[in-house]
């Protein structure tokens, strides 16, 4: 009775030690500011290249054709990673907070001609690699749509 009691104690103290210690706060908060986002890319008419066969093929998009679509605080970052998924990210540096600023495109890399860093989105994350900052990409949820005739990606916050 004396050894369950003593390690029952242990037991909690060892939860408590975890969860005091070992929780980091994974949903933190961009700090790119909230803009609406609701973009749809018709892959079929506008974009046949863009398919997972063709890793990357990043599409930036920094004006929106209609008047009903949103597409974040600077713009939309789009490609197709190693993971064959789709993603879709902010064109904004999570470190400068520029809208005017866009990140550019060199490969597998979003980079930032303000602070220089770099963002590694070959695997769908927006990595930093640089060491400037520890702040991913702003990411946005995608959907991928595939009708009779047409394929769509749907990218929304």
């Amino acid at each position: 009775m004396v050894i369950a009691k003593k390690y029952g104690v242990l037991l909690v103290m060892l939860i408590i030690g975890f969860v005091v210690t070992g929780c980091e706060n994974v949903n933190r908060r961009s700090s790119v500011p909230y803009a609406p986002v609701d973009y749809t890319l018709n892959i079929t008419r506008e974009y046949p290249h863009f398919v997972v066969e063709n890793y990357p093929s990043p599409i930036v998009i920094t004006q929106k054709k209609l008047l009903n679509e949103f597409i974040g605080y600077a713009g939309l970052l789009i490609w197709v990673g190693m993971d064959n998924a789709y993603h879709a990210a902010d064109l904004c540096c999570p470190y400068c907070v520029k809208r005017n600023k866009p990140l550019t495109v060199d490969g597998m890399f979003a980079v930032c001609e303000l602070c220089g860093e770099q963002y590694d989105i070959s695997w769908g994350f927006g990595f930093p690699t640089k060491g400037i900052t520890d702040e991913p990409l702003k990411q946005y949820n995608t959907s991928l749509i595939i009708g009779a005739a047409e394929k769509k990606l749907r990218i929304l916050n």
